[in-house]
């Protein structure tokens, strides 16, 4: 059983609320969001569709998960050409900040590459698990020491596809 943490609404209102701040942030500068793959990929999806500035998209794939546990070991799947990075306002778009990682990991890697700015965006932000001390600009919302679902967020790569966040309940 699932319990609903936050509700396509409730996700979508606040996906709105980041996109105008981004847009009051950049304006018309072109801004690369980094979408890291899979979980991030509904949230990057519909705040780009909300952005009302100049933007692109990249994708990065990083794993540190297998199940419920992480495996302190970071993996890039899938990287970008520095072309893509250099001298451009980055957005790390993650869906969840857990430990911190794998964000320093990804913070390290984009800024070999000379970004022009970096920012970190954040659907969910897990301050209880913090390893490393990591600065998040946007976040969605804090939560608890929950594992969550939906939204992009999978267990074992089901639930993804759930339109809100919920909590697996044994």
């Amino acid at each position: 059983m699932i319990k609903k943490l936050y509700t396509q609404k409730e996700i979508n209102n606040r996906i709105k609320e980041i996109a105008n701040e981004l847009y009051k942030q950049y304006k018309n500068e072109e801004v690369v969001f980094i979408c890291t793959l899979k979980g991030a990929v509904f949230f990057a999806c519909d705040l780009l569709k909300k952005y009302k500035g100049n933007a692109r998209i990249e994708f990065l794939r990083v794993s540190s998960y297998n199940g419920k546990n992480t495996t302190g070991k970071i993996e890039l799947n899938l990287s970008i050409s520095k072309d893509n990075i250099e001298n451009k306002n980055v957005i790390i778009i993650e869906d969840i900040i857990d430990t911190g990682y794998t964000l320093k990991f990804l913070k390290e890697y984009i800024n070999d590459m000379k970004p022009k700015s970096l920012k970190i965006c954040t659907l969910l932000d897990k301050k209880a698990r913090r390893k490393i001390k990591i600065e998040v600009d946007y976040t969605g919302f804090e939560i608890d020491d929950l594992f969550v679902v939906g939204y992009g967020l999978d267990y074992k790569e089901q639930y993804r596809n759930l339109p809100y966040i919920g909590v697996i309940k044994e």
